[in-house]
């Protein structure tokens, strides 16, 4: 399964992004934490994507009349995105201390070599 950019409901992001992460790593109660928190940031993202689709990236506002501005939920989801990423980037899997198992990155690296 992989996660849809377009998903909206966080908990159908949470369940795939453990089902991604487990099929290298053994996460550990911080780690599902990690992606708890990250689920509801790819999810608001996803629905900011869905007004900007709606209202259009560019919308009236600014100082002036018929000023038209880049629509802010654009930079909102960016943050957004951004801000999950941070804290997916911190799990690490199975172990003890900072050098528990392997994080992400490694795990990746060790299933497609190379190519990423």
């Amino acid at each position: 399964m992989n996660v849809d950019p377009a998903e909206k409901d966080p908990a159908k992001i949470r369940a795939a992004l453990i089902e991604l992460y487990e099929t290298e790593l053994d996460l550990e109660p911080t780690d599902l934490t990690l992606i708890d928190i990250a689920s509801p940031m790819l999810a608001r993202a996803a629905q900011l994507d869905a007004v900007v689709k709606r209202e259009g990236q560019m919308i009236e506002g600014g100082n002036r009349k018929d000023m038209m501005v880049l629509h802010p939920g654009i930079a909102q989801a960016q943050l957004n995105r951004t801000q999950a990423a941070g804290h997916l980037a911190k799990i690490r899997g199975e172990g003890e201390g900072p050098k528990r198992g392997h994080n992400a990155r490694d795990a990746i690296a060790a299933r497609w070599g190379n190519r990423v």
